[in-house]
């Protein structure tokens, strides 16, 4: 028996042993980061670790003694699979139950109620278990336990969603070694304790109870402390707003929205629109599907671990004692390959770990049911290692691919699907089992796991599957972004950029007015604080050059260029970045403030050193064109102009700049081009051939002086790989001028909802074009599109600053300063206010009941800030509340009344006569 058991031990060695070797010859990588950047505390992973043992260990011991218990009375088989399948409909039954549980508790109260759950579980089926009595107790037991799992493994998603950020499949593949610990102490324990004992059975239900116990007072501390709850408010390191309290005004310039936040996902109001209704469902998507394809067909290999060994085992008069030893190494590999499992999908990527998996599951199904005892022992070693590898996969899917509107609701779908595989399966494996043998039903199996490969092999989008598989992340790289003015997706591109690039950070060149716009909007942007900078683009050059705009204007005026001076002007603002921003980045990507990044490509190798750009344009609009741009890079550079070696041009709309080698080149411009005035700096000498060249273009004359200069500095991905998979967005106007297809339908569904005062956020473009899988979206020029923002941004404007009462926020913060300090604040503690109508008013709500929790606790500040935030989330202007339905005005109604009620009763405490009169004369109004 030890002969065969550590020759399966030492094949299972050498798999993963080459398996790894992958992950080592592809290069280190950070695995697991929390939301903040830094590395996950270790209370979380006490937190995601330790319930999840205890919940499993108690599951584990109540499904393998309850059916022994009860049949040891002398009841039937029927009687054993009523207690067990008691369990698996607690399991669904909770995933039902987290759909409505999810949109009204935070994870830690969820972890408190299953606890709790449990705990009545056990007490019930100690109670209970009187001989008469035992198969009413052990059911009801085994369903609340089932009931409290399932819940508990919900909650702790979401809080791992939450918690973690980077390095979810690694984290995943740990908290699945939990499970298996668990299931692993309840075995043990069920091993050498008699199960038809009754007092055996109370000993483990004491047991329970007491591990139960702890667990209720372990997340009871934990959220106590603040660890658990991310939504709880912790003390604020700034002086927190409060009315009258004559808080700065600070530079908005350096002080922009905070990290990017989950929305709340909320139900549909009562009786809202259509429109609103169908919004609920908007997860069950292609890719919601294929998520629970995976996490089906991966719930086969485990059930096949749990059911085939033992079946198989007396299908072939096996004994029963070796039969146990080798279910105990199986599931012991699967314990360790668990979290190298994760380490795997974290470098190799999920899908191709999935599947690799599957296919070492089919393997070893099959060989598991070769009648040769030492073709058992390695088949179910190899089942269980496949069964590790991938045990993570199932959580890491349903975080990463969830949508961010409806995360809960699709992490908790994906969850349901899950435990309905574990009631079906078995009761397909069974019957089959019974009908045709333990042969047949593993054959079944087989083939089931084969096609389900061979469907995700040609049917699902790999690419999509394995996006997180890729980090672009270029912390120690500045982008530059040239903007003329505000435009509704200015906000998509600079949280696009942030989501993939996560830079170290960004410098808007602009004028006044544009900043100022800009700066007032940002507050409601998902950005990390304090990574945005302005330059002003007036002075931009008087530092270095002693030139001002103007003086640059009174140069291009002397021209005869075709082309507009702003056509100009911006290219000589991307050239100079290197010479006009102080403490640029050696390694600097400016890019243009049309270009939305979906699906991000890498703009340096792992080492930082070595730049690429990705050409999105796959030829010149024409010959004239190209000759146009040749001929001004041949002139200017004295050099023969050069294109990207695997397809496209240089005109990508951004590019990575070496500040030494642009410096170089701007010197080469000056030799160049001596002309009338040999000293003359080299934007004016630019300048100068505008008179001779109608295109010029700064990304072609980078591009070909750095190819030439030596092909390490800069490199180009191929067009096919990111180029080839971009849409430009024409209005109708402008696709009528130009002759193109008209993309209006995607600006349309986009104002589906209304036009956003301050752009559309990244994540709802993204969602809206996901479809598409497009690696970057161009945004159009169209001058009507942009006019019509402007002119409802200041109408917008104009509203909230004349509406009155209308406006509610404003009569308990008057000053502009309280007002933007206390957004600043909400956002700083996470709670960001949603752009949907219906997860604005459940926000409101979520804050109101924080406020009153420090209400009661006699914490009034705190209760003034929840509470005012609760004010600002349903703080609709005027103009956003004429186009509201009579029941969305009822809906925010019933929730702004009983906020001004609290807020009332807040002021009167603190002494603020004035704003209590404030609050109940705005109530009185409403």
């Amino acid at each position: 028996m030890m002969w065969h058991i550590g020759m399966a031990v030492i094949t299972a060695a050498v798999i993963l042993t080459m398996m790894l070797g992958l992950v080592v010859l592809k290069g280190a990588k950070s695995l697991w980061r929390g939301k903040g950047g830094s590395g996950v505390p270790l209370h979380v992973w006490m937190a995601l670790l330790l319930p999840n043992t205890v919940m499993h260990a108690c599951g584990g011991l109540l499904i393998v003694a309850g059916p022994q218990f009860v049949m040891s009375a002398g009841s039937d088989a029927s009687s054993a699979g009523l207690v067990a399948g008691s369990f698996g409909l607690g399991l669904v039954l909770a995933n039902l139950i987290a759909f409505k549980l999810g949109s009204l508790l935070p994870p830690w109260l969820m972890c408190i109620l299953a606890a709790a759950t449990g705990l009545a579980g056990v007490l019930l089926g100690g109670i209970l278990s009187a001989p008469e009595l035992r198969l009413y107790g052990l059911a009801g037991a085994t369903g609340f336990v089932g009931f409290a799992q399932s819940l508990h493994v919900v909650a702790r998603t979401f809080y791992q969603a939450e918690a973690v950020g980077d390095g979810q499949a690694f984290v995943s593949g740990w908290v699945s070694a939990s499970n298996i610990v668990g299931i692993a102490m309840a075995a043990f324990l069920t091993s050498f304790i008699d199960c038809t004992i009754y007092t055996n059975l109370g000993l483990l239900c004491g047991g329970g109870l007491m591990l139960y116990a702890c667990l209720l007072l372990f997340t009871c501390s934990a959220a106590r402390r603040g660890h658990i709850v991310r939504q709880k408010l912790p003390e604020p390191e700034a002086t927190p707003p409060g009315p009258g309290a004559g808080l700065h005004n600070e530079d908005i310039e350096a002080t922009v929205a905070a990290s990017p936040c989950q929305k709340e996902k909320s139900e549909a109001m009562p009786a809202l629109a259509a429109p609103k209704r169908a919004s609920r469902m908007s997860w069950l998507s292609s890719q919601f599907a294929k998520v629970c394809f995976l996490i089906f067909t991966m719930a086969i290999a485990r059930e096949a671990q749990k059911f085939l060994i033992p079946l198989i085992g007396a299908e072939t008069e096996i004994h029963t004692s070796f039969v146990g030893n080798v279910a105990f190494m199986s599931q012991m590999e699967s314990l360790i390959a668990a979290p190298l499992g994760g380490l795997m999908m974290e470098h190799l990527g999920i899908l191709p770990l999935v599947l690799v998996s599957l296919l070492m599951s089919a393997v070893g199904i099959h060989i598991l049911c070769i009648p040769r005892i030492d073709l058992y022992v390695q088949g179910a070693s190899l089942l269980g290692l496949a069964c590790g590898l991938s045990a993570g996969a199932a959580i890491a899917l349903s975080i990463l691919h969830a949508p961010r509107e409806h995360s809960k609701s699709f992490m908790n779908a994906c969850r349901f699907f899950n435990s309905l595989a574990d009631v079906i399966i078995p009761l397909v494996v069974g019957s089959i089992a019974s009908s045709g043998g333990v042969l047949v039903a593993g054959s079944t199996l087989t083939l089931s796991m084969l096609a389900a490969i061979c469907v995700a092999l040609f049917c699902f989008d790999l690419r999509l599957v394995l996006t997180e598989s890729k980090d672009v992340r270029v912390p120690s790289m500045d982008f530059v972004i040239p903007l003329k003015a505000m435009g509704p997706f200015t906000r998509t591109v600079l949280e696009g950029i942030f989501t993939h690039y996560a830079p170290r950070r960004i410098y808007i060149i602009c004028q006044q007015e544009a900043r100022e716009a800009v700066s007032l909007a940002m507050v409601e942007w998902s950005l990390p604080r304090g990574k945005v900078s302005f330059v002003d683009e007036e002075s931009y050059f008087q530092k270095t050059l002693g030139f001002s705009r103007e003086d640059f204007k009174k140069a291009w005026k002397g021209t005869n260029s075709p082309r507009d001076f702003g056509w100009w002007w911006q290219q000589l603002l991307k050239l100079g970045v290197g010479q006009c921003i102080e403490d640029i980045s050696e390694n600097f990507c400016v890019w243009d403030a049309d270009l939305i990044v979906l699906d991000a490509w890498p703009l340096a190798d792992s080492s930082h050193t070595q730049c690429y750009v990705a050409p999105l344009q796959e030829k010149y609009l024409s010959e004239r064109h190209q000759e146009a741009y040749d001929s001004s890079a041949r002139h200017i550079l004295k050099l023969e102009p050069t294109k990207p070696r695997e397809g496209g041009t240089w005109i990508a709309h951004h590019m990575v700049f070496n500040k030494a080698v642009l410096e170089q080149m701007l010197k080469l411009i000056e030799s160049n081009l001596a002309g009338a005035d040999p000293a003359a700096a080299w934007p004016l000498k630019i300048l100068q051939v505008a008179d001779s060249f109608e295109r010029v273009s700064e990304y072609v004359l980078y591009g070909t002086y750095a190819s030439h200069a030596s092909r390490s500095i800069l490199k180009a991905h191929p067009y096919q790989t990111y180029g080839a998979r971009g849409l430009r967005l024409y209005g109708r106007e402008e696709a009528a001028a130009k002759g193109r297809d008209c993309n209006q339908f995607l600006i349309d569904r986009l104002n589906s909802e209304g036009k956003p005062l301050t752009g559309y956020s990244y994540q709802r473009v993204a969602s809206e074009v996901a479809h598409l899988f497009l690696t970057h979206l161009q945004m159009s020029s169209d001058a009507k599109m942009k006019q019509d923002f402007q002119k409802q941004r200041e109408m917008g404007m104009h509203l909230s600053a004349h509406g009155g009462r209308e406006h509610w926020l404003r009569s308990f913060c008057e000053e502009e300063g309280e007002h933007r300090q206390l957004l600043h604040w909400l956002i700083e503690e996470g709670l960001c206010r949603p752009d949907e109508f219906q997860a604005r008013v459940r926000h409101a709500h979520r804050l109101r009941e924080m406020g009153n929790k420090w209400y009661r606790a006699d914490d009034y500040r705190r209760a003034l800030h929840c509470n005012l935030g609760a004010v600002h989330a349903v703080d609709f202007t005027p103009s956003e509340q004429m186009d509201m339905t009579d029941d969305q005005r009822l809906a925010v109604a019933r929730e702004l009344l009983p906020i001004l009620s609290n807020l009332a009763q807040v002021f009167l405490k603190r002494g603020d006569f004035g704003n209590v009169v404030k609050a109940l004369d705005v109530y009185a109004w409403k």
